[in-house]
C-alpha cells in the first residue's frame, strides 16, 4: 500500500465530517428555554448565543441539527440514554463524563448569589462556607444544574442551618426569591440577569459580592448515540472558531462585552 504523505493526510483529517461518514444524519439537539444563549427567535426556531455558535461548528462539518424542546434534566437524562445526541452550555463534570463527550468550552460560567435587594445587607458573606455561619435560611437552587466542583461538592452535604429549596426552572426560583420564600439563590450572571428583566421591578433582586467561576459551557455529546470522532471534529472546529476571532466577536454581539479572559 503506497504511503500517504503529511501534507495529504492533513488535508483528509480536515474535510468536512461528513465526508468520513461521521455526519452521517441529523443530530438531536436537547434546549430549554435558557436567555441569552437559547431561546425561541422570532421566527419560531432556537435562537442566542449557544445556538448560533453551534451552527457555525456544524455547518462547517457538513452536519445539520434539529431542536428538542424539553425542560434540562430531561435533556440530561437523554443524554445519558442516547435518545437525544447532544447539549448546549453543559458544565463538564465527573458524573457527566461517564456517559457524554464534551466539546471545549465556549463561555465562562460566573456564579452569584443572589438576595433580594432591601435584605442583602444581612447578609455577611465572601465565601460559600460562610453560609453555615449565617443562621436559619432557605438557599433556592435550580434542578439539574451545576454551580461547579466546589460549590456542588458542599450542596451534597450543606451545613445544618441551610435547608436547599429546588426549583423546576430559574424564574420559579427568581420569583420565590422575590416573594421572600427562599432567602437567597445561586445563579449565573448571564442567565440570572436576562430573568431579573421578566420580572416586575419590586422587590429588587442584587447579585451579593462572592463570585465563583464554575467552569465554561460546553457543547455536551451523547456516547451512546454520537462516535467520538464526530465529538473530536466539533472539538477541533470549535477550538479554530475561537482562535480565529469567531467566538469573541459572537460573545461580544450578545453580551455587550468582551470575552472574560481566563
Amino acid at each position: 500500500m503506497r504511503e500517504i504523505g503529511l501534507g495529504v493526510w492533513l488535508v483528509f483529517w480536515s474535510l468536512p465530517a461528513i465526508a468520513a461518514g461521521i455526519c452521517d444524519r441529523p443530530l438531536s439537539v436537547g434546549w430549554d428555554e435558557w436567555p441569552p444563549f437559547h431561546y425561541q427567535g422570532r421566527d419560531g426556531e432556537p435562537d442566542g448565543y449557544a445556538v448560533q455558535l453551534f451552527k457555525l461548528a456544524a455547518d462547517k462539518l457538513g452536519c445539520r441539527l434539529v431542536y428538542r424542546l424539553m425542560p434540562w434534566p430531561r435533556t440530561l437524562q437523554q443524554l445519558r440514554l442516547g435518545q437525544v445526541d447532544a447539549a448546549m452550555q453543559a458544565l463538564r463534570t465527573p458524573e457527566r463524563e461517564a456517559y457524554a463527550c464534551f466539546a471545549p468550552g465556549y463561555s465562562p460560567t460566573i456564579v452569584r448569589l443572589w438576595a433580594r435587594r432591601d435584605r442583602g445587607a444581612k447578609w455577611t458573606i465572601r465565601d460559600i462556607a460562610d453560609l453555615g455561619r449565617q443562621g436559619p435560611l432557605h438557599l433556592g437552587v435550580t434542578r439539574g444544574d451545576s454551580y461547579g466542583a466546589e460549590v456542588d461538592r458542599w450542596l451534597q452535604a450543606p451545613p445544618p442551618n441551610v435547608r436547599i429549596d429546588v426549583g423546576e426552572t430559574l424564574a420559579v426560583s427568581m420569583r420565590k426569591l422575590q416573594l421572600g420564600r427562599i432567602d437567597l439563590l445561586l445563579a449565573t450572571m448571564s442567565t440570572a440577569s436576562r430573568e431579573l428583566a421578566r420580572l416586575p421591578p419590586q422587590p429588587a433582586i442584587a447579585p451579593l459580592a462572592p463570585t465563583w467561576r464554575a467552569g465554561e459551557g460546553y457543547y455536551a455529546f451523547s456516547r451512546n448515540s454520537v462516535p467520538e470522532p464526530l465529538c473530536q471534529a466539533f472539538a477541533r472546529t470549535l477550538q479554530a472558531l475561537r482562535q480565529d476571532g469567531t467566538v469573541e466577536r459572537l460573545y461580544r454581539s450578545q453580551f455587550g462585552e468582551p470575552y472574560p479572559a481566563p
